[in-house]
C-alpha cells in the first residue's frame, strides 16, 4: 500500500478509542470478579481459624511486640523458628497493632493476602493484553481471581505467598511494560523481604533491564539494592547466623511429599532424594533463575513468560512443600499457557478441598491441622507436580519459537511459514 493509499488519521484514532473502551470494561469486570472473591475469602478468614499456621503467626506476632521486627529473630519460639524474611516483621507490627484495635491475627494476615490476590487478577490482566488476545487476558484474569486455590490459601489456610506473589507481578509489570525500572527494582526487592522464593526472577528481570540499556540496569539495581538493604541489612548484622540458617538456608518443614522427592520415598529415598534435600538445593535455585534470565537474554520480549517460568519450575523443582506452596504457580502459569495453567487452577482446588476436608475432620471447615498426604491426595499431588513439568516445558518452546518466528520475520515474508 503506498502513503496515498493509506486509510485517514481518523479511522485508526477510532478503532484505538474503541479498543480502549474495551480494554476499559474489561478491566473493570476483572476489579469486581476480584472483588466480589475477597469478600468471600475476607468472610471465610472472619468465620474460621484457619490452619496451624495461624498458631505461628500469633507466636511470631507476640515476638516482635516483645523484640522488634529485628530482634524477633533473637527469640527461640517454643513450637517454631522465625523463618521469614524481614519485610515480614515490619508487617507483623501493623498486625499487632491491628490486635490492639479488636482485629483478630489470623484476619489480618488473611485479609492481606486476599487483597493481594485482587492486586495479582488485575496485574494479569494487564501483562497478558499486551500478549495475547483481550479475550484470554480476560479469561486468565478472571480464573485468578476466583481460583479455588486462592480461595483456600489466602481465605483459609493464612500465609503470605499472595503478597510476594503480587510484588513479583508488579516488578514484572513496572519493568516490562510501564518502563519504570527503579520502581521495578524496589518492588522486587520487596518481594525477596517477604519470602526469599522470587529470588529466582531476579535474574531475568536484571537481564531484562539491561538489555534496554546501561542506565536502566542501573536503575534496576539499585532500586532492588535499596530495598534490599533498608529491609535485610538490620536483620542481618544484629541475628546474621539465624537470618542464614532459618532464612536463606530454610529448607522447609517435615517430611516433603511432593514431586522427586515423594518419588524417591517411593524407591527407599536413593542418594538423589537426599542431595536435593540437602545441598542440591542451591543448584535448583540456579537452574531456575539462570534459564530463564538466558532466555530473556536471547528474546527481551518474552520476559514476562521468562518470569512465569522461574515461578512454575521452581515450584516443580522444589524439595520441600506445603499446600501454600501451590500459589507460586497460580498467576505464573497463565504466562505461560491458558489451557494447562486452568487444569492445574481447577484440579489444584480440587486436591487442596480433599486435604483440607480431611485435616478440618470434615466440611465445613473451621480448624485444620497438617497431618501429611495420604492416598488420592499423593496421586493428586503427584498428577499436580506432573502438570507443572508440562507447563515448563510449553513455556521454554513458547518462549523459543518466538524467538524462530522473529527472526523468520527479519529474513523477509517470503521464508515465513503460515
Amino acid at each position: 500500500m503506498t502513503a496515498q493509499s493509506r486509510p485517514a488519521v481518523a479511522e485508526p484514532a477510532v478503532t484505538v478509542l474503541a479498543t480502549e473502551q474495551q480494554v476499559g470494561r474489561r478491566r473493570r469486570l476483572v476489579l469486581a470478579v476480584a472483588l466480589l472473591a475477597f469478600g468471600l475469602k475476607a468472610l471465610i478468614a472472619a468465620r474460621t481459624y484457619g490452619t496451624n499456621d495461624i498458631r505461628h503467626w500469633t507466636d511470631f506476632v507476640n515476638g516482635v511486640a516483645e523484640r522488634g521486627p529485628v530482634g524477633v529473630y533473637g527469640i527461640t519460639f517454643e513450637r517454631s523458628f522465625y523463618n521469614h524474611p524481614p519485610v515480614i516483621g515490619y508487617f507483623l507490627q501493623l498486625v499487632d497493632f491491628g490486635r490492639h484495635h479488636g482485629v483478630s491475627i489470623g484476619f489480618s494476615i488473611r485479609s492481606v493476602a486476599s487483597l493481594a490476590d485482587v492486586g495479582s487478577a488485575l496485574l494479569v490482566f494487564e501483562l497478558l493484553r499486551r500478549r495475547r488476545s483481550l479475550r484470554e487476558a480476560s479469561w486468565a484474569a478472571v480464573l485468578v481471581a476466583v481460583s479455588p486455590v486462592l480461595v483456600i490459601i489466602s481465605g483459609f489456610h493464612g500465609n503470605t505467598d499472595p503478597i510476594f506473589v503480587l510484588f513479583t507481578l508488579l516488578a514484572l509489570y513496572l519493568l516490562a511494560d510501564r518502563d519504570r525500572p527503579l520502581a521495578s527494582g524496589l518492588s522486587m526487592g520487596i518481594a525477596i523481604g517477604i519470602k526469599i522464593v522470587p529470588v529466582v526472577a531476579v535474574p531475568a528481570l536484571l537481564v531484562l533491564a539491561f538489555t534496554r540499556g546501561r542506565r536502566s540496569g542501573l536503575r534496576f539495581g539499585a532500586g532492588f539494592i535499596a530495598a534490599f538493604a533498608i529491609s535485610w541489612l538490620p536483620a542481618l548484622i544484629a541475628h546474621g547466623r539465624a537470618v542464614r540458617e532459618h532464612v536463606l538456608g530454610y529448607a522447609g518443614s517435615g517430611i516433603s511429599q511432593w514431586g522427586l522427592i515423594q518419588i524417591g520415598h517411593w524407591f527407599d529415598d536413593p542418594g538423589w532424594a537426599d542431595f536435593l534435600t540437602g545441598a542440591g538445593r542451591f543448584p535448583v535455585v540456579l537452574l531456575c533463575a539462570l534459564v530463564p534470565a538466558a532466555l530473556v537474554w536471547r528474546r527481551p520480549a518474552m520476559a514476562a513468560e521468562a518470569v512465569g517460568l522461574s515461578l512454575v519450575s521452581f515450584l516443580f523443582l522444589s524439595p520441600a512443600f506445603g499446600c501454600q506452596y501451590l500459589v507460586w504457580a497460580m498467576a505464573a502459569a497463565y504466562l505461560l499457557n491458558f489451557g494447562w495453567a486452568t487444569v492445574y487452577n481447577l484440579g489444584a482446588g480440587l486436591v487442596l478441598f480433599k486435604i483440607y476436608t480431611r485435616w478440618a475432620h470434615g466440611f465445613p471447615w473451621n480448624h485444620a491441622d497438617y497431618w501429611g498426604l495420604v492416598g488420592v491426595e499423593l496421586v493428586g499431588a503427584l498428577l499436580l507436580w506432573g502438570c507443572l513439568g508440562v507447563l515448563a516445558v510449553l513455556g521454554v518452546r513458547r518462549i523459543l519459537r518466538s524467538e524462530d518466528r522473529s527472526e523468520r520475520s527479519e529474513r523477509g515474508p517470503e521464508r515465513v511459514v503460515r
